[in-house]
């Protein structure tokens, strides 16, 4: 009987053994089953996730815009659904364009620009184009109208007949400044160029002046104020409320007085706003990411290329500046941050959310 007992026993304590040993290899290195399930079906969503191969076209590479342009790259391609290249592009007309024809996923943008396009009107778009959400606006953009002190030249006015570049071909500046001159039925001599190709027209003495819209101050203001000093003409407020009032997707700005060498005094001018576009094949969960990786995660990544930006704030900019739906995901991030996002800048496919 003593022996059966001893028997069993060993044969208790083996069972025990075994078992104890097969847990451990099964729940690799003291996890349970569950979580080991849990991890592995993880490893296989994460070896599934399709990553989009995407240029994201920026602007020229001479804009002060561009290191914002770039670093945003690096911030989306932290996700694993991403792996964007950022590319020089003809200016956010040119983008629009490209986006409009399915060329383009992702690419640079303008407030002004958005809105002709999203309606179909303005003189570039013939016919609305409604599939493009806005992810974000991230910096203003006045409309800087420089000409050269030696002309004598100080208004709009002054500009009727001369010979002057209105901005880079394909660029929202080109197209803002022939519509609010076309609006005061003021006509120059257009000079219809690339902006490096109307920077060498300027100081070689062929046009009287060029327009450049940006941040201040601006690399390429600052380029030609060095080859041939610049004054920069200010838009009295008769003037400008003509132009907001026939232009609904434009602004106004200030800028202050001494941002260039000579200017030394105040210049209230036309601004748009930068953002980005993308296609409809964004996910709201996805974009939703992208706002956390840009404005939480890595926002130290473009702060720090981008200073003369870093303390803008994105959501507020961005509410700001809409005049077309937003992403979904803008909205579920906006909303969660605690905004009103207006009705007319909500998406028919934003899904809400509950916390």
């Amino acid at each position: 009987m003593r022996k059966t007992l001893k028997r069993g026993a060993a044969f208790c304590l083996a069972a025990m053994m075994a078992l104890t040993a097969c847990g451990a290899k099964s729940g690799n290195s003291g996890e349970t089953g569950g979580q080991a399930a849990e991890t592995k079906a993880q490893t296989q969503a994460e070896e599934k996730t399709e990553v989009r191969h995407l240029t994201l076209a920026a602007v020229a590479s001479s804009s002060g815009l561009f290191p914002y342009c770039v670093s945003i790259g690096k911030v989306l391609s932290t996700l694993p659904e991403l792996d964007i290249t950022v590319s020089e592009s003809g200016g956010n007309v040119d983008n629009t364009q490209q986006l409009r024809a399915g060329e383009i996923s992702i690419a640079n943008s303008i407030s002004n620009t958005d809105y002709e396009s999203y309606t179909g009107t303005g003189s570039t778009f013939k016919e609305p184009f409604k599939d493009f959400r806005i992810l974000w606006y991230y910096e203003s953009s006045p409309i800087q109208i420089c000409v050269a002190k030696d002309t004598g030249i100080a208004s709009l006015e002054d500009l009727e007949g001369q010979t002057f570049n209105p901005g880079g071909t394909g660029t929202a500046a080109s197209v803002v400044t022939h519509e609010a001159l076309d609006v005061l039925g003021i006509k120059p001599e257009y000079f219809e160029a690339a902006q490096a190709d109307a920077a060498d027209a300027y100081s070689n003495r062929q046009i009287v002046g060029a327009v450049k819209t940006g941040p201040f101050p601006d690399s390429y203001v600052m380029q030609l104020n060095t080859n041939r000093p610049i004054q920069m003409i200010n838009i009295p407020d008769e003037q400008l409320n003509t132009i907001l009032e026939a232009i609904p997707s434009v602004k106004s700005a200030v800028i202050p007085a001494g941002v260039y060498d000579g200017v030394d005094y105040e210049v209230q001018t036309l601004s748009t706003y930068q953002g980005l576009q993308v296609d409809m094949s964004f996910s709201q969960d996805l974009v939703y990411r992208m706002w956390k990786a840009m404005w939480e995660e890595e926002a130290d990544t473009w702060k720090n290329a981008y200073q003369i930006g870093a303390d803008n704030n994105i959501p507020e900019l961005t509410l700001k500046a809409a005049s077309t739906p937003l992403h979904a995901g803008t909205v579920q991030y906006l909303t969660e941050l605690g905004y009103e996002v207006p009705q007319e800048l909500i998406p028919e496919e934003y899904v809400p959310v509950n916390p």
